[in-house]
This record gives C-alpha cells, sequence and structure tokens, in this order.
C-alpha cells in the first residue's frame, strides 16, 4: 500500500471540483472554507481550471476534471489535494484517471460523498486516501467544532488522533444562500452504538457513502471476492436520507456477496436527518440482515460514528489498520495514516 507524505508545513493545497460546481453556485461558502484551510493548517491554496466552473459545464465535461485531478498530482508545487464538495457522478472519471502518475505522485486526497468513486478506486489500485472534510462542507463550518479543529491538526501533523466521539454534532447547514457557513443546531453526543462483537479484531479501512458504492456495484471498479478478507468495511447514508428498507436492500447485496464472511468489523457512521425512531430502525436492520440473515453473529459491528454527512467528521484513511475493540469498546488507528 502506497502512503502519501503528511503534508509540509506550508504545504500547497489543490482544491478541486470532480463532482458539483458548488464553488460557483456558492463562492462566499467556498471561500469560508479556503479560509479555514489557510488560517487553522497554514496550507496554500492553488485553484485549476475547472474548479470555479459552473456546475452546468462540469456535468457536460468528466474528462477536463479528470484532467485537474491528473494535473494535480503531476505539480510538483502540489502536497495535498481536497474536493470542493460531492455531488453524484464523479464514478464518470474513473476511466479518466491516469492510475500510474497518481501511483508515482502519491499525495494525500481528501473528500467524501460522491468522492467515495475516486476513493475507493485509487485505494484499489494500491494508494492511502481519506475519506473526510471536503472544503464547503466539513472545512467551511469548522470554526464551530473547535475540538475537531484540533483533531485535524494533529492528523495533518503525522500523529494518529483518537478515534473518539467529538463532543457535540449537527445535522447539517443553515440555507447557503443566506448563512454562508452556518451550522444548524448541536447536539450533545451519546457516543458510539455497538451492536454486536465479543472480541478486538484489526483490519484495513475500505468504504464510503452507501448510495456511491451502489454505484459502483458490478463493476469493474468494486472489488474482487478475495479483497474483503481482514477488511473494515465503513458505510454511510448521504443528505438524501435512505430510509432503513432501503439500506437493509443494500446490505442484503454485501451479504450475498460473501462481504460479511471476510470482513474483520463493520463501522457505520451517524445517519444524518434520522429520527430517534428511525435511527433505531435502522439499528434493528444492520443487525438483522449481518447476524440474523447471513449468519455474521461473531462480526464486530458499530454504529453512530463520527464520519459521514453530519459534522464534525473524522478522516479515515483507506488502506490503514484499524482497531476494534467491542470488549474494551473502544476504536483506534494501529498505524500512522501517512508515510
Amino acid at each position: 500500500m502506497i502512503k502519501p507524505p503528511k503534508p509540509r508545513e506550508g504545504a500547497v493545497a489543490a482544491v478541486l471540483s470532480p463532482s458539483w460546481g458548488g464553488p460557483a453556485s456558492f463562492p462566499k461558502v467556498f471561500d469560508a472554507g479556503l479560509a479555514v484551510l489557510v488560517r487553522y493548517f497554514g496550507f496554500r491554496i492553488k485553484e485549476f481550471p475547472t474548479t470555479r466552473k459552473s456546475a452546468d459545464w462540469l456535468d457536460k465535461n468528466p474528462q477536463a476534471r479528470a484532467d485537474d485531478f491528473n494535473a494535480a498530482f503531476a505539480d510538483p508545487e502540489v502536497d495535498l489535494i481536497v474536493s470542493a464538495i460531492g455531488g453524484s457522478d464523479a464514478l464518470r472519471l474513473l476511466p479518466f484517471l491516469d492510475l500510474e502518475l497518481i501511483k508515482a505522485h502519491p499525495k494525500p486526497v481528501l473528500g467524501y460523498s460522491d468522492a467515495t468513486a475516486y476513493l475507493t478506486w485509487l485505494n484499489l489500485n494500491g494508494v492511502v486516501t481519506y475519506y473526510a472534510n471536503a472544503v464547503m462542507s466539513g472545512f467551511a463550518q469548522l470554526d464551530a467544532f473547535p475540538e475537531a479543529i484540533t483533531w485535524h491538526q494533529q492528523l495533518f501533523s503525522g500523529a494518529t488522533p483518537a478515534l473518539e466521539p467529538f463532543p457535540k454534532w449537527t445535522h447539517g447547514y443553515r440555507d447557503w444562500a443566506t448563512h454562508a457557513n452556518q451550522i444548524q443546531e448541536q447536539h450533545a453526543n451519546p457516543g458510539f452504538t455497538w451492536v454486536q462483537g465479543t472480541k478486538a479484531t484489526r483490519g484495513r479501512l475500505w468504504g464510503g457513502c452507501f448510495e456511491v458504492l451502489e454505484m459502483l456495484k458490478g463493476t469493474r471498479f468494486w472489488p474482487t471476492p478475495e479483497f474483503w478478507t481482514d477488511r473494515v468495511l465503513f458505510l454511510e447514508t448521504s443528505e438524501e436520507k435512505p430510509l432503513p428498507r432501503q439500506v437493509m436492500y443494500w446490505l442484503r447485496n454485501y451479504g450475498a456477496q460473501g462481504v460479511f464472511d471476510g470482513l474483520s468489523a463493520l463501522w457505520i457512521g451517524r445517519p444524518k436527518d434520522y429520527t430517534a425512531a428511525e435511527c433505531a430502525e435502522l439499528r434493528r436492520v444492520v443487525k438483522g440482515v449481518v447476524a440474523e440473515e447471513w449468519g455474521a453473529v461473531n462480526l464486530p459491528v458499530v454504529m453512530d460514528l463520527d464520519f459521514g454527512h453530519t459534522d464534525p467528521r473524522w478522516a479515515l484513511p483507506l488502506g490503514v489498520e484499524v482497531l476494534t475493540d467491542p470488549v474494551a469498546r473502544r476504536l483506534a488507528f494501529l498505524e500512522s495514516p501517512f508515510s
């Protein structure tokens, strides 16, 4: 597995729009996120030709988006790559990505949601990638979560920050048309939900957004059956709020593939915009599919974790080994996320 180096002091962050054209639609939110990258992490920002293109233009030009993606890896000035925001069609970039170039010049790539497409594909090709904040969703609102600022500062310094619940969390943001980077009401974090498991396991992270992974299933961009052995699969639902029954159907597909037979653990992020009753139903569905339908009664399963479409979120490095300990109720990185 190829680990990118940690960002150096004064690192240049290439900010790209591999998905939706959010920077053109809501420039104040985008600029607020850039300011956070500069203020708290000392990054210098480099934009590329497609970064502020309109959503309509980007939709018509997936290869141009991929060209900027490749160019950011080839650029000796660039130290890391951060997506502006998610979307729904990043998988259209995958045929145009220059895998040999990317592997020859490894750099941290950060994003979540639609970024699942290229983060998982690069990881399947041997590169550690990072399921993490985007500029407009995550970084732009980081001022509201001082503990998350410290967490990310530790991460970018090359440390292994603790995988513990942040004190507060929120479902999302106020209307970007009138409030550039304000969040909704914060809630006290009750902690993780340990669904099952009787012993600690180790495994390598891989996963992302449920809906984007559904787009990849059955394509050449999907893992082989052997891949799943000793993996920690992490999954989370998007802002479109798929109901627990839909999640049940998706999990049944994983069961039919034999995925649960190979995994060392299953991590599921806190669902966005679910009611308390829907959260309870989701937990019932997960245990019902994994343990009762497919017999994976010993697989450690933990839910309501701090990644996905609620804020604040961890950065999860795909390909890095982690601990899942349902006895001590503890999660941890077992190695540095960077080289």
